[in-house]
């Protein structure tokens, strides 16, 4: 069975190919032969990768959530799948010895498997996990995390790169890699006159960054930050800077049939805390919320994992 190097040299070596116009059209005319079983090691390893995302959707949402893995899949593709996951459960192991609240680790296996795939990386063990952690621990922005890792890798990212780490941790954490391939809000819903109030102080926001802290417009905002902000001055209710735990506190629970746009909807578990709640948005309708995502957006509850992290949602 191939090793994780051999894997991801076929892969960055799939990748040249397909780049190719003139090998994608000798490819296209050798599919319309008899010879397309000779081809499938090489399609199902292109698979990993797609053209509009750079990756393969389907393959990252196996991993991230920890199989099962198809047992039809390639052989190839599968070991790398597995080795993979070992990976990720090596990084929370490394993650959770931190003990540090705020710790983004859907950011750091982000960042570990777009580099699993376009990097020669080699055997991994404990001292390497931890070096690699350490490079996201503190309040950092993406250019010095890059930074850290440039040095500790000895390595350096292509921006072809940068965008497809980007773009996979959106897919992961919210479902969605911009925030135009989100349906929106109901139109029903702006029938409610404080529902309408408050939208129309929330969406002035969409495509404001992700600011672990922050509270208003000039510094952004994290999520409880954004709520409090948005509730506040729409002047649908008087609500002091918080947190997430404490907005919940607050809240009269709401069950998932009698919730209705305006609500608040919570998550536990989106990154280590000794709080129950660590995550807030406000449901718009139809299985959506507006929240501050990286950037602020609209996301879908059914994505899984929202559904993974759900706490319950909640009325002031």
């Amino acid at each position: 069975m191939a090793s994780p190097m051999a894997v991801a040299v076929m892969t960055k070596k799939a990748l040249e190919l397909a780049e190719d116009k003139r090998v994608r059209t000798l490819l296209a005319s050798i599919v319309a032969g008899i010879v397309i079983v000779m081809l499938i090691p090489l399609l199902v390893m292109v698979s990993i990768f797609n053209t509009q995302a750079g990756f393969s959707q389907e393959v990252a949402r196996i991993v991230f959530d920890g199989g099962p893995i198809p047992t039809d899949i390639d052989a190839e593709l599968s070991k790398a799948m597995e080795e993979m996951i070992d990976a990720f459960e090596e990084l929370d192991q490394t993650i959770e010895s931190l003990e540090e609240e705020g710790f983004d680790d859907l950011k750091v296996k982000s960042f570990f498997y777009i580099l699993y795939f376009t990097k020669e990386m080699t055997d991994f063990d404990e001292e390497f996990y931890a070096g690699f952690v350490d490079c996201f621990v503190g309040e950092k922005e993406d250019d010095e995390i890059y930074e850290e890792l440039e040095e500790y890798l000895s390595y350096e990212f292509t921006e072809t790169e940068k965008i497809e780490i980007r773009n996979l941790y959106l897919f992961i954490k919210y479902g969605y890699a911009t925030t135009d391939k989100i349906t929106g809000i109901p139109g029903e819903a702006f029938n409610d006159e404080t529902f309408a109030k408050l939208m129309q102080e929330a969406t002035k926001y969409i495509g404001f960054p992700y600011q672990w802290g922050g509270s208003t417009p000039e510094t952004s905002f994290d999520c409880s930050g954004f709520v409090c902000w948005v509730y506040t001055h729409s002047g649908v209710y008087n609500l002091p800077r918080t947190t997430a735990q404490q907005i919940y506190n607050q809240c009269t629970p709401v069950s998932k049939d009698e919730v209705k746009p305006g609500d608040l909807v919570f998550f536990t578990g989106t990154y280590q805390s000794s709080n129950p709640v660590t995550h807030i948005g406000i449901y718009v309708g139809d299985n959506q919320m507006l929240h501050c995502g990286d950037p602020i957006g609209y996301a879908n509850l059914g994505n899984s994992y929202w559904v993974k992290h759900f706490y319950g949602f909640g009325r002031l």
